[in-house]
């Protein structure tokens, strides 16, 4: 039903993504791509060793993972097209889902294109700073930013959407291909469904610890 899609470096957190992921009360009807570079954590095993019955590696020439400042953009590209289930979503690896993630979008895209979830947010020293309600929420009235966006993770969508909007996570060099994406099914797929829930727990970088500490909400 559903394929995730995973830029990654091999950083410890992948393990506790992939525990996420096997861990679903719908694991039978997921497939896991792991996309890879050159580049790897110092913590990286050899991606040989992340195979599993539904979890393929595609390891891609050196330099793929980055185009500019859009790190893992051109890999989430390939993944994307090579998609073969009617849903895609997203995994980078500093996230992890609630057993329940994957069946809550799929349960909340029911008779539209795509869905979309809340993230529990997370300091990379393990500080839970609350759930974002304020930012990745779309066009959501409640959003307390300018603009409007779902984080990569928090969107799923029809796979012929995602072979679609390929292009988008392939040529962008900025640090912007969410809010591009958003922008793209926000015009193609009507409205979105929504789980109404935090169902995954992302760890922010470094540089946002105080951004989302001083905005997210602590139910």
């Amino acid at each position: 039903m559903l394929t995730v899609i995973t830029p990654t470096t091999g950083k410890p957190a992948l393990n506790d993504l992939i525990a996420s992921v096997d861990g679903q009360t719908i694991a039978g009807k997921l497939f896991h791509f792991l996309l890879w570079d050159n580049v790897r954590d110092p913590a990286a095993r050899p991606p040989a060793d992340y195979v599993g019955e539904r979890r393929l590696n595609l390891v891609l020439p050196a330099g793929a993972g980055r185009n500019g400042e859009a790190p893992g953009s051109a890999l989430r590209a390939v993944g994307l097209m090579a998609a073969m289930t009617p849903w895609v979503t997203f995994a980078d690896d500093d996230v992890r889902w609630e057993p329940g993630h994957a069946e809550a979008l799929l349960r909340a895209a029911d008779g539209r294109q795509w869905a979309a979830t809340l993230r529990n947010v997370w300091s990379p020293d393990g500080e839970y700073l609350g759930v974002d309600r304020f930012e990745s929420v779309g066009d959501d009235p409640g959003r307390t930013v300018p603009y409007e966006m779902y984080d990569n993770n928090c969107m799923m969508f029809r796979r012929e959407l995602g072979s679609h909007a390929a292009f988008i996570y392939r040529e962008t060099r900025e640090y912007n291909d969410d809010r591009l994406m958003y922008q793209f099914l926000k015009k193609y797929a009507g409205t979105p469904g929504k789980t109404q829930a935090p169902t995954i727990h992302h760890t922010c970088p470094d540089r946002l610890v105080e951004f989302f500490r001083s905005n997210c909400a602590r139910d």
